[in-house]
């Protein structure tokens, strides 16, 4: 390609019959303009979806009758971008040159430099000083803008444009407005003068921020307004001296759209939120909060990136909370039980970070502290399994990765918000050195794990002296893992070790202060794949057998070690049944016990899947362990005795392109029983407009004093017509025979706007202690969402309720935002 001449060259001019050729991406613009009446959808590109290819109108926004279409979207390469280098070529039905230096062109002019083309039905241009006056049908378009008005003035040196009574529209940003007058300072931002934008269709005026001056910069996605007015259905609706807001996703420092909230606890909750982008990688929000029953708070969020750093810190403060209102509660015998927060500060402190980002050095920080044990359920989040978070981490990680060793610290303490609950031990530290050597196929793990088990109280609730001291564990294995087409075969030899140092003031004297217990294990897993292919579909059959023995050491010097008789229980507990635990190693979580074991798993799985692309259609998997050995290590002195398991399945269906079926269950075959299970059916839709979950969870109580788990948890978002969906959940157990959480809303979504309507009651289980009554409490309320697309949005705690409650929904979102 030759190098394109200079920029102050001076400009060819060509009568348009001579040099159609030449101008033929001006022509075909200009050929639009001769054929298209002057309709409000030609004027701003707009098509409506009956004329759209398959193609475009899968890029149609939900509620959306059409698509701003740019014209020369693709025709132009990042070269046609560069002005500075490209000549002017100028044309019109007739044209003429006054002394040299201006020319005057009249009937259809058209003037193109690279991707950026001016039209007008008359112009003057100056070619000493490079500018333009233009009258008459004026525009210039270039890639995701056109402006259009009656008469503009344009400067080549600056690129800058100036129009009269105009209008424009970004293609990309679904956005379109006017004004009285349009300046173009650069090739991406616009001031508008006494005007107006929104982004809704043609002819539509939902919602319009009208302002002495607008600027929109597409370059940084943002929009400043000065003195400007929000109009709803062209009612004045918001006054507001300044205003930021975005074009796309880019976030700029400026007040966001208020969030309001009412419940019966607190009241009218009202949000507003100040983004403070202080640096490109460090931000904050700032947000003043009210509560109508319990006064006002403050809320921080600041965010810090950096090449070894990602930081998140959250704040909040509430001075004197007026108490609020605890539904329910007109049995509780005094004031401070049905407000016991009245006149105290409530607060929260978070802290998140990650380091290191992939270099050969890491660190972690999860630290979240919080004034009291009621403060998620009567001021954080609307979600109800935040709301009921009984366990805050504490934690600090740091460690290196070596080529085959990696070195890791832990320091790591609970804040624990239930009532009458023991804290569990602090871990001050624990270190990891674990080695991993590939020599072939054989695989050799080392892993060593020393940990200082503390605690901030000498003695539990009920009395008992707390156990302290020190624990490490080892587990050295050599395995290798043999995977061919007819079936795999995987051998694993092992020794195992516990060693102990407790501090002596917390057992008794005549307990040993540093046992030691070693134990050495082998394991066989193995399976086969019998296939049969037919068509389409794959058949397989996978008969698997999971051998294992370790040996049994003598657990006597961690039972009775105190002179109240306790045994020491850092952190370890016993795995429940299910299907994943038949293949497992250990029947312990934890490093407390060493299980024996000599045992045998024998399973059957079946897959049905694509011959071609492997996906999985259906899968169906039974199970169940037979046992040689009685298990004489427990996590209390005793030996259980039992020659098989229970059975285990597992269970999942392909239901096409749009959801599965799942289903798992744990069968006791002598009391011929379902001890536990859970089932379930999820469903979206490809266009992601529908969404129905349906699940079922069951544990069999099995002592009076238990409660088991017999519930039901139901959500859906389904359409209701174009524009509205209908959304709720239903969450039951039958057992307790109490409602966990329901609520139903409503949304509507418009090209332009949406909004939605949450009515909502959850159990309010924290609570209860509180009151005399054993009826359960509930708190209700009504949670508001609105969005001016193009603008702003209010009410994130709806979505922050539907993603934790209706699976799929965070991916719904994600997909109708794209």
């Amino acid at each position: 390609m030759p190098k394109p001449p200079a920029r102050h060259k001076r400009p060819r001019l060509y009568r348009r019959a001579e040099y159609r050729s030449i101008l033929g991406i001006c022509l075909s613009v200009t050929a639009l303009s001769g054929a298209a009446q002057e309709t409000s959808e030609f004027l701003y590109d707009w098509h409506p979806k009956e004329t759209l290819t398959e193609e475009q109108k899968e890029q149609v926004g939900p509620g959306c009758d059409g698509l701003y279409i740019d014209p020369t979207r693709g025709k132009f390469t990042a070269e046609d971008d560069n002005y500075r280098e490209i000549p002017l070529v100028i044309e019109a039905d007739s044209s003429e040159l006054r002394e040299g230096e201006v020319a005057e062109l009249r009937g259809d002019v058209q003037v193109t430099q690279g991707s950026r083309t001016i039209g007008a039905d008359r112009m003057i241009y100056s070619i000493s000083d490079d500018t333009a006056a233009l009258e008459g049908n004026v525009s210039i378009r270039q890639p995701g803008l056109l402006l259009r008005g009656s008469g503009a003035s344009a400067n080549g040196v600056d690129h800058s444009a100036e129009f009269n009574e105009a209008l424009f529209v970004l293609h990309e940003q679904h956005l379109r407005g006017a004004a009285t007058t349009i300046r173009q300072t650069s090739d991406k931002v616009i001031e508008l003068e006494n005007g107006s934008y929104t982004s809704c269709e043609p002819n539509n005026k939902t919602w319009v921020l009208e302002g002495e001056k607008i600027t929109i910069d597409t370059n940084s996605n943002w929009g400043v307004g000065h003195n400007v007015k929000l109009k709803i259905h062209d009612i004045p609706l918001i006054y507001l001296p300044y205003i930021t807001f975005p074009v796309g996703d880019e976030r700029k420092s400026g007040f966001l759209f208020p969030s309001v909230n009412i419940s019966e606890r607190n009241g009218l909750d009202v949000s507003t939120p100040y983004y403070w982008n202080a640096a490109p990688n460090y931000d904050m929000t700032i947000t003043p909060r009210y509560i109508g029953k319990r006064g006002g708070m403050l809320e921080l969020e600041g965010r810090h990136l950096s090449k070894q750093f990602s930081n998140l810190a959250n704040v909040a403060f509430l001075a004197n909370d007026r108490g609020g209102r605890i539904p329910n509660v007109g049995d509780a015998e005094t004031t401070e039980q049905a407000v016991p927060y009245k006149g105290e500060d409530r607060w929260l402190g978070h802290f998140h970070q990650n380091g290191g980002l992939s270099r050969g050095w890491f660190t972690q920080v999860e630290y979240t502290q919080v004034s009291d044990n009621d403060y998620f359920r009567d001021l954080g989040t609307s979600s109800f399994t935040l709301q009921n978070t009984t366990h805050l981490d504490q934690s600090f990680i740091a460690g290196v990765q070596l080529n085959n060793w990696q070195i890791r610290g832990l320091a790591q303490d609970y804040q624990v918000l239930l009532y009458d609950v023991n804290d569990p031990y602090q871990r001050l530290p624990q270190i990891n050195i674990d080695g991993n050597y590939q020599l072939g196929e054989v695989t050799t793990v080392l892993k060593h794990e020393l940990t200082r088990f503390d605690h901030g109280d000498n003695y539990w609730r009920d009395g008992r002296a707390i156990i302290k001291g020190s624990r490490l564990n080892t587990d050295y294995r050599i395995a290798t893992n043999q995977r061919l087409s007819w079936g795999f075969f995987q051998p694993q030899l092992g020794v195992q070790s516990l060693h102990y140092q407790f501090d002596e003031d917390t057992i008794s004297a005549t307990a040993n202060s540093h046992p030691t217990l070693v134990t050495s294990m082998g394991s066989l897993d193995t399976g086969l794949i019998f296939e049969h292919p037919g068509g389409k579909i794959l058949q397989t059959l996978e008969p698997r057998i999971f051998y294992l023995y370790r040996s049994y050491t003598d657990h006597s010097e961690l039972f009775g070690i105190t002179d109240d008789g306790q045994n020491v229980n850092f952190d370890t507990s016993a795995r429940t049944f299910s299907y994943a635990q038949l293949y497992r190693d250990s029947r312990f979580i934890g490093g407390d016990r060493l299980g024996d074991a000599n045992r045998m798993t024998v399973g059957l799985t079946s897959n049905w899947s694509d011959q071609a692309s492997n996906e999985e259609y259906f899968s169906i998997s039974l199970g169940q362990i037979i046992y040689f050995d009685d298990q004489r290590v427990s996590l209390n002195e005793g030996t259980t005795t039992v020659e098989k398991s229970e059975f285990a399945g597992d269970m999942r269906l392909r239901l096409g392109s749009i959801g599965r079926l799942y289903a798992n269950a744990v069968y006791d075959s002598e009391e011929g029983l379902f001890n536990r299970g859970g089932s379930g059916i999820q469903i979206a839709t490809a266009n992601a407009q529908s969404l129905f979950n349906l699940g079922y969870n069951y544990i069999r109580r099995e002592t009076a004093s238990s409660t088991g788990i017999d519930q039901i948890d139901t959500s859906f978002v389904t359409p209701v017509s174009k524009q509205w969906h209908l959304m709720g959940r239903y969450n039951y157990d039958f057992g307790s025979k109490t409602e966990l959480e329901t609520f139903v809303g409503l949304e509507y979504n418009d090209c332009c706007y949406r909004i939605r309507l949450l009515a909502r009651r959850w159990l309010d289980s924290n609570i209860a202690p509180l009151a005399e009554s054993s009826e359960p409490l509930y708190d209700s309320g009504l949670f508001f969402y609105f969005n001016l697309k193009g603008l702003g949005s209010s009410g994130e705690r709806v979505n922050a309720i539907l993603e934790d409650s209706i699976y799929g929904y965070r991916e719904r979102e994600k997909f109708l935002n794209q």
